[in-house]
């Protein structure tokens, strides 16, 4: 009875399954390190999201707390912001309105008036389809202080 329950088994089917194995895992390989690379790649944009949105913040803090100084003040306390950013000298700072439109302001003029901080960040990615994407972030705050003259 063992003689007729017997398989028959082919001594070859062993390593052609572990071919098999080796071929879609190369196949599925560059799919896999190409998600890794996006996951990595989308970190990276998001903190420098958040860098810029966090520097767009204090300047414009350091605006509405300064009056009508000048774009100095705010410029200093964006630059001071932007730790964690790997090229922070390509930031671009637009700073609405201008410093000369704010020295020309009566006081109290400046009081109650709206200071816009735009922030513009060119992120580079490791990605083959995608190397450059520009992240902005902005902050609007009223101007709160003003000396008298």
């Amino acid at each position: 009875m063992n003689a007729l329950v017997r398989r028959r088994t082919n001594s070859r089917r062993g390593p052609q399954c572990k071919g098999q194995a080796v071929v879609e895992f190369a196949i599925v390989l560059p799919l896999l390190l190409l998600l890794l690379l996006g996951m990595v790649n989308i970190g990276l944009a998001v903190q420098a999201q958040l860098v810029l949105t966090h520097a767009a913040w204090e300047g414009a803090r350091a605006g509405a707390m300064a009056g009508a100084s000048g774009d100095g003040v705010i410029t200093g306390a964006i630059q001071k912001s932007l730790q964690g950013l790997q090229h922070p000298e390509q930031v671009l700072i637009d700073i609405q309105p201008d410093e000369t439109q704010r020295s020309s302001w009566t006081w109290p003029g400046p009081r109650g008036e709206t200071l816009t901080i735009e922030v513009r960040y060119p992120a580079r990615l490791a990605l083959p389809f995608a190397n450059v994407i520009t992240i902005e972030a902005s902050a609007v705050s009223r101007i709160e202080y003003s000396n008298p003259p």
